[in-house]
């Protein structure tokens, strides 16, 4: 259960940062975006949690993005049950790109981070 419910945080942490992104990018500051898709329908608790991390990163690491991506050996579980986990894929992308951008030791929120260097956000 462990790894189901962490690639889903990761999944979702995803899906929330690029709607924060394309609202920013379209003209609506980030904290309005962070407050308006935390406070709606798709504010569950975990982006409840870690979407204002968007915002500011909190200094130590609640849940790194080496630990988070060692859960990503849902992949495997997934290929070995035959269960498609293309979300889990995509999001395993942006959890390897943070590595490389030297952010492993980051909480996972970080991919947040990834996403808008790829869309040329700063912060």
């Amino acid at each position: 259960m462990k790894i189901a419910t962490n690639l889903s945080l990761a999944v979702q942490m995803l899906a929330f940062s690029e709607g924060v992104l394309l609202a920013e990018k379209s003209g609506i500051p980030r904290e309005i975006a962070v407050d308006v898709l935390t406070h709606s329908v798709i504010g569950s608790p975990m982006v409840q949690y870690r979407g204002p991390f968007v915002l500011k990163q909190p200094e130590e690491a609640w849940f790194n993005v080496n630990m988070m991506q060692k859960d990503m050996l849902a992949l495997e579980l997934g290929r070995q049950v035959d269960v498609p986990l293309p979300t889990t894929a995509a999001t395993n992308e942006y959890l390897s790109a943070a590595r490389a951008m030297g952010l492993a030791e980051r909480d996972f929120a970080i991919i947040f981070e990834v996403l808008a260097r790829m869309s040329g956000v700063s912060k």
